[in-house]
C-alpha cells in the first residue's frame, strides 16, 4: 500500500495527506485519552467539614445569610464535588470510545482507498 506513488492521481494523494494527518491527529488524541485514564490526576477526597473549611468561606462571610441557609449552599456544592469526582471516569472513558472510533474509521478509509484490487490484476 503506496500512499503517494507516482501512478495515483492527484486528488487520492491530496486525500491520503489529508487522512494522514487526521490519523496522526487521532493517534495522538487516543494515546492522551489512555494517559489520562491510568495516570488518575490526584484527588483530594474530602470530608464535609473539610470542603467546609477549604471551600465555603464565602458563604461564611456573607452576613445576609442565615447559618442554616449557609450551610444547605456548602452542602450543595460538596455533593456536586462529589459527583463530579465520580463522572469524571465516565467522561474519559467516553472521549477514548469517540478517538478510538475515530483513529478506526480513518484508518479504514484509508486502507480501502489504498488497496490494490487483485480482480484487475488477475484480468491483465
Amino acid at each position: 500500500m503506496y500512499l503517494f506513488s507516482k501512478d495515483k492521481e492527484i486528488i487520492f494523494k491530496i486525500t491520503n495527506a489529508i487522512l494522514l494527518i487526521w490519523l496522526i491527529g487521532a493517534t495522538v488524541v487516543v494515546s492522551s485519552s489512555i494517559i489520562e485514564l491510568v495516570l488518575k490526576e490526584p484527588s483530594r477526597n474530602y470530608t464535609y467539614e473539610q470542603y467546609k473549611i477549604a471551600n465555603c468561606k464565602y458563604y461564611m462571610e456573607d452576613k445576609d445569610l442565615t447559618d442554616e441557609t449557609k450551610d444547605q449552599r456548602c452542602k450543595l456544592e460538596y455533593d456536586n464535588y462529589k459527583l463530579s469526582n465520580e463522572n469524571s471516569d465516565y467522561y474519559k472513558y467516553l472521549s477514548l470510545y469517540v478517538a478510538l472510533a475515530n483513529m478506526l474509521i480513518v484508518g479504514g478509509v484509508m486502507f480501502f482507498i489504498n488497496k490494490k484490487d487483485e480482480k484487475v490484476k488477475s484480468k491483465k
